[in-house]
């Protein structure tokens, strides 16, 4: 025999439960859906794509409501895309006011240690480059 819930709160808070969980396809339906959205304002406020015809409702008509209205479409798809990707950035921004950032006097320092690594690596390249470039010009000569 199957366990059932003794009382009723037993049953609520499974329920409960069920819809805290987070599905990890939610977020990617809700970014798409706002993307879509999203096109679909921008078309409405082109208007030359996807034109409003029915202008008897007071949202409709005039040009200006429609704008409106166009504008406010593409808001909400766009907030719709940010709350969907808010989940990605959150921990990365939280982690960021964690992080120790160095000094202007530091930053200098390792700034001017990055650009001497390249100037000592370029003139290494050409100092190679002028005494290996003879022995290959022997070697091609040769045929080989």
């Amino acid at each position: 025999m199957p366990n059932l819930p003794k009382d009723k709160s037993e049953k609520v808070n499974k329920v409960i439960q069920v819809l805290k969980t987070e599905y990890p396809f939610e977020g990617l339906l809700l970014c798409l859906l706002g993307a879509l959205v999203l096109i679909l304002g921008v078309y409405i406020f082109e208007g030359e794509h996807l034109r409003i015809t029915f202008t008897q409702l007071w949202i409709f008509d005039s040009p200006f409501k429609i704008r409106v209205f166009s504008i406010i479409v593409m808001a909400i798809g766009a907030a719709a895309i940010l709350v969907a990707l808010a989940p990605f950035f959150i921990p990365g921004l939280k982690e960021m006011r964690r992080v120790s950032w160095p000094t202007k006097s530091l930053m200098y320092n390792h700034t001017a240690r990055v650009f001497g690594f390249i100037i000592v690596l370029g003139i290494m390249f050409v100092l190679y480059d002028q005494i290996f470039r003879p022995i290959f010009n022997i070697l091609y000569d040769l045929g080989a």
